[in-house]
């Protein structure tokens, strides 16, 4: 999905939804001349997405979310239980 604002003569995209598993996928996403990742999903699948992708350990990032693992994630009831309630909207759910 792309959102495009268009104001006079400037059009900027605002916002075009991809799954950023891994850095290359990211770098995809920034070649499609977007200002601005968003990581939500990622970092709540895999809090440590930066760190791993910044040390070259792409192939240890977690790509599904592990329904068990809502402490260790820290994410708040209410989030976690409209996550797993959808499924489709992360993977693994």
């Amino acid at each position: 999905m792309t959102v495009i604002y268009k104001h006079g003569k400037h059009v900027y995209k605002l916002l075009h939804l991809f799954l950023l598993f891994l850095s290359e996928d990211a770098l995809k996403a920034f070649q499609t001349n977007i200002s601005l990742l968003a990581l939500g999903r990622e970092l709540i699948i895999d809090p440590n997405w930066v760190q791993k992708v910044q040390a070259g350990k792409e192939k240890d990032i977690v790509t599904e979310l592990d329904k068990n693992k809502q402490e260790e994630r820290v994410t708040p009831t209410p989030l976690w239980n409209a996550i797993i309630s959808a499924p489709g909207w992360f993977p693994g759910v």
